[in-house]
C-alpha cells in the first residue's frame, strides 16, 4: 500500500467530524467514492469503522482482513475486527481476543470492556466464573464519583451501563462501581439515574482518568459526572463537576386507553418498540428503554444524530403502524 504522506488533514478531519456526529452512511459513500481508499490503510480503516456503524459487519471485517499485516500493531484495528465479529450471529467469542489485543495495546475506551464482557457472557458457565474470580478486588476507596444520566432508563438497563463500567474499573484497578439507582416521578416515569463509583485514589491523575472514562460512555447529553474526596476536610483542588453524554433521547408514547379502547394487546407494542429500535439502531449507539403506568406506556431510544434526523428516520414507519400512528413523540434528552 501506499504512504499516508500525502493524506489530507482536511479530509481525516471531515471524515471524523461525519463520525462524530453519527453520519456514517456520509463517511461510506465519500470513501467508496475516493479513488486512494484501497491503497490506504488508514481509509480502509476509517470505511470499515463506518460500515460497522451501518450494521455492514461482513465488507467491514472482509476490508479489515485485507489490511491484516499493517493493523498487527494497531489497537483500533483489533477494536474493529473484534466488533464485526462480536455483531456476527455465532462468531461473538472470536472477538474476545480481538478485544482483549486492543485493551493491551492501550485502548481505554469504555465500548471495548463492555463488549470484551459481552463476548465473555456466551462462553460457557465454567469459563465465565473463573472471569469473575479473576477479576475480584479489595480495596479501601479514597474517592468517590456520581454519574448522573439524563436518561429514563428501567434498572436493568442502567445496569447493562453499571457492568461495563465495573468491569473496566476493576480491569485497571482503578475501582469499582458500588451502587445506583433510578429517580421515578410521580406519574411513575423514570426521570432520571445514578451510577455511584468507588475509586482507588483522589489525585489529579484520577481525576482525568475518570473524566476521560466518562466522555466515553455512551449516554445522553445533559449528563454529569462529579468526583470528590472521601475525606470531606481534603484539599478540594481536585473536586469536578463534569458534562457528558452526547446521545440524543426520544420518547414515544402510547396511550393505554387508546389499546383498550381498540382491544390491541401488549404484544403489538412490543413489535412497535422492537421495530422500532432496528431502524434507529442502524446508525451506531443505541440504547433503548421503556417504562408503564396506568395512562400509558413510553418507549425511549437514545442515539447519535441530532432529534429531527431521528424523528425523519421513523415518522414513515409510525405512520403505517397500527400503533405507532396514534403515538407522540418527544424529545427527551
Amino acid at each position: 500500500m501506499k504512504t499516508e504522506e500525502n493524506l489530507s488533514e482536511e479530509l481525516i478531519k471531515k471524515l471524523n467530524d461525519w463520525h462524530n456526529t453519527g453520519n456514517h452512511l456520509k463517511v461510506v459513500l465519500e470513501l467508496k467514492s475516493f479513488p486512494e481508499t484501497s491503497n490506504s490503510y488508514i481509509l480502509t480503516s476509517l470505511l470499515a469503522r463506518a460500515l460497522n456503524n451501518l450494521n455492514l459487519y461482513e465488507e467491514a471485517l472482509g476490508l479489515l482482513q485485507n489490511v491484516s499485516q499493517q493493523g498487527k500493531e494497531d489497537k483500533d484495528w483489533y477494536f474493529r475486527v473484534g466488533y464485526s465479529l462480536f455483531y456476527l450471529d455465532g462468531r461473538e467469542t472470536e472477538a474476545i481476543p480481538y478485544f482483549e489485543k486492543a485493551i493491551e495495546l492501550g485502548d481505554d475506551y469504555p465500548s471495548t470492556y463492555e463488549l470484551l464482557l459481552e463476548a465473555k457472557s456466551f462462553l460457557v458457565e465454567e469459563e465465565e466464573n473463573d472471569e469473575v474470580i479473576e477479576e475480584e478486588f479489595v480495596f479501601e476507596p479514597m474517592a468517590y464519583a456520581q454519574l448522573s444520566l439524563n436518561m429514563k432508563l428501567q434498572p436493568q438497563h442502567r445496569g447493562h451501563i453499571e457492568d461495563s463500567l465495573d468491569y473496566m474499573l476493576r480491569k485497571k484497578k482503578w475501582g469499582s462501581v458500588s451502587g445506583g439507582g433510578t429517580l421515578i416521578g410521580k406519574n411513575g416515569e423514570p426521570e432520571s439515574c445514578d451510577i455511584e463509583i468507588d475509586l482507588v485514589s483522589y489525585s489529579q491523575e484520577m481525576k482525568e482518568n475518570i473524566i476521560f472514562v466518562a466522555k466515553n460512555i455512551e449516554v445522553a447529553n445533559g449528563s454529569k459526572l462529579k468526583y470528590y474526596a472521601k475525606d470531606k476536610n481534603a484539599n478540594s483542588s481536585f473536586d469536578v463537576e463534569y458534562p457528558i453524554g452526547k446521545l440524543v433521547g426520544l420518547g414515544v408514547y402510547v396511550k393505554t386507553k387508546f389499546l383498550q379502547e381498540k382491544d390491541i394487546s401488549i404484544d403489538t407494542v412490543i413489535e412497535l418498540y422492537n421495530s422500532l429500535i432496528k431502524i434507529l439502531g442502524n446508525n451506531g449507539a443505541l440504547i433503548p428503554s421503556y417504562s408503564e403506568n396506568e395512562n400509558e406506556i413510553a418507549l425511549y431510544f437514545y442515539a447519535e444524530r441530532d432529534y429531527d434526523y431521528l424523528v425523519n428516520k421513523i415518522t414513515s414507519f409510525l405512520k403505517n403502524n397500527l400503533v405507532g400512528k396514534e403515538c407522540v413523540v418527544k424529545q427527551i434528552a
